[in-house]
């Protein structure tokens, strides 16, 4: 069984871990985005996943416009919610995200908002995405 502080230093790294994928996404570093799922399937929708960081990143290269910094995309995490397993090596969260882009004239275009179900394993002593299901509300 975990003990208390384990758990809460679990549940910071997990969610650092989450935070720090939208600032590599928004940094437009796809290599860095791919890595953190080097071991893990990422659920892109129903239909399709992607497995390990080649394919992830052959899709991101694909599917992310260029844009100038000012521009560009910007998503944003609420309401994370991180459960680690007793066993202290498994972990799921659940988590909502906005992505929102400047527009011409005034005013914030919501692109994207959704869910994300993911999961997480301890791995020499750093928690790693396993898997990530993408839950897109509206576009």
């Amino acid at each position: 069984m975990i003990s208390r502080d384990d758990r809460r230093e679990a549940e910071s790294q997990i969610a650092r871990l989450i935070h720090s994928y939208f600032y590599r996404l928004d940094e437009r570093d796809l290599e860095a985005v791919a890595a953190f799922f080097e071991n893990a399937a990422w659920h892109i929708s129903p239909e399709r996943a992607t497995h390990g960081k080649a394919e992830k990143l052959a899709w991101l290269r694909e599917n992310t416009p260029a844009h100038d910094a000012y521009l560009g995309p910007q998503h944003l995490i609420g309401n994370v919610l991180v459960d680690v397993a007793d066993d202290g090596r498994t972990a799921t969260s659940l988590s909502y995200f906005i992505v929102s882009q400047l527009v011409d004239g005034p005013g914030i275009h919501v692109a994207a908002r959704g869910r994300y179900a993911d999961s997480f394993a301890l791995r020499n002593g750093q928690w790693q995405f396993t898997e990530r299901r993408v839950h897109v509300d509206r576009r």
